[in-house]
């Protein structure tokens, strides 16, 4: 099987199988390959937002403290291939590198047998995440990594990623509404969910919740004996803001980051107390130079992302009602009392009533545009309800649908480029708004 054929081989199994969260066809596949999760050291994060910023930065740091790193985060963004990293430090950041294309070759011919093993034996297939998460143990295990950094897909207790037996560390972001349909209706639905990655024997690390939540975790980790390192946001001192850096404090710590939004601060000491307890538990290579140097130096796309000056044009990945008071809050920050023309896109699934009900006070125009795949809203029903919305807040805010991002994008340029463009709403148009802007123009 070459490259092709096993994208091919993946892609029709995603379009024939649903997501269907059990355990039991991702157990058996890693058992058939092996069980090379039981062969890495594992970080394992989970939470609603933050999780790839979160892991970008642990990530970063370990590798610029002198270990091998590999990294699986969902979903893609460019290309099939950037899921599974691994990335090495050097004097001045780190490198990253994608599974080659030989290499996914490789493992999908060979996880191939394990399916038509487990077909034969009359189980079911595994779906396209499962395969790629076990495809992403395997490779690592084949680069021989000092360790594994994991991001949930989504939830956590029946979530593929959580064959792990004995994560190294746990670490939840903030936990919020999203996904009601898979993981609940309720905040503490949903952390039950999030929360069944905790395994006895590992150390959890947590930004501080909210209260019922809060005390859901500590009577968790009571319970089984492990120990708890909370984040404290509330500690970040002398936070300066500015579009090409932010600085602040922590602990007496100064740190920079250069990634973008007022919510950026509390992911980086997420991280930071990730690795603080690393340090204190085995890893002994880990110091504050390195991780002030990888926390500078990472990126994570499509999280406040400034794409282009001119037009100025920022792109966030914010899809559920945290993300959009996240993004929001940032745009006060950075732009006070400043009104801005978004282009929105939205899956069905997500609470886009409460999105528009955070975002719209700051609207001067809304485009509205297809997110990819079949959960892709149709732009003309989502116009028609941003419409509503705005008839709700007795405003004047010119609507129009637009099948793709550039045509919104073309309709933007020629409209003028005295209003900032906020691009939100869904992470799946990411590629369309890099695509649009030539190298010359992009950032």
């Amino acid at each position: 099987m070459n490259y092709q054929e096993a994208v091919e081989y993946i892609e029709e199994i995603r379009k024939k199988l649903a997501s269907d969260y059990s355990m039991e066809r991702v157990m058996k596949l890693a058992e058939l390959m092996g069980h090379p999760e039981k062969k890495l050291r594992v970080v394992h994060i989970a939470g609603t937002n933050g999780k790839g910023s979160v892991g970008a930065y642990i990530s970063n740091a370990l590798a610029m403290s002198g270990y091998s790193v590999g990294r699986f985060a969902s979903p893609a963004l460019f290309d099939p291939r950037e899921q599974i990293q691994r990335i090495s430090g050097n004097h001045f950041g780190t490198d990253v590198e994608w599974i080659s294309e030989e290499e996914v070759a490789r493992c999908v011919t060979e996880l191939v047998v394990s399916v038509n093993k487990m077909e034969a034996a009359g189980l079911d297939c595994p779906t396209a995440f499962e395969i790629e998460t076990v495809m992403a143990y395997c490779q690592m295990v084949r680069w021989h990594v000092d360790v594994a950094v994991i991001e949930v897909g989504m939830g956590g207790r029946n979530d593929a990623t959580n064959i792990i037996e004995k994560p190294a560390l746990t670490v939840f972001t903030k936990i919020s509404r999203d996904h009601t349909a898979f993981l609940g209706d309720t905040i503490e639905e949903i952390a039950y969910q999030k929360f069944g990655i905790i395994k006895a024997g590992c150390p959890v690390v947590s930004v501080r919740q909210d209260n019922t939540v809060m005390e859901m975790l500590k009577e968790i980790c009571q319970h089984r004996g492990l120990k708890l390192r909370v984040a404290e946001p509330e500690q970040i001192r002398q936070k300066d803001f500015s579009l090409e850096k932010t600085l602040f404090r922590y602990q007496g710590y100064p740190l920079e980051i250069r990634q973008l939004g007022y919510y950026q601060p509390e992911n980086a000491v997420i991280a930071f107390e990730a690795l603080k307890l690393m340090a204190q538990t085995g890893f002994h290579k880990i110091n504050i130079s390195s991780v002030q140097t990888a926390f500078r130096e990472t990126k994570w796309t499509g999280r406040f992302e400034l794409i282009s000056k001119d037009p100025f044009l920022i792109l966030d990945g914010a899809h559920n009602p945290d993300g959009a008071v996240a993004l929001k809050k940032s745009l006060e920050i950075y732009f006070p009392a400043q009104r801005f023309r978004y282009i929105f896109g939205v899956f069905r699934d997500k609470d886009y009533q409460k999105i528009l009900d955070e975002m719209l006070p700051l609207a001067t125009s809304v485009y509205t545009v297809q997110a990819a795949g079949e959960r892709g809203m149709d732009p003309g029903e989502l116009a028609e309800i941003v419409e509503k919305k705005c008839r709700k807040y007795d405003r004047e805010i010119p609507v129009e649908s637009c099948q793709t991002v550039a045509q919104a994008l073309q309709k933007i340029e020629k409209d003028g480029h005295n209003t900032k463009t906020i691009i939100f709403g869904s992470l799946s148009f990411l590629h369309e708004v890099y695509r649009f802007f030539d190298t010359s123009r992009y950032i």
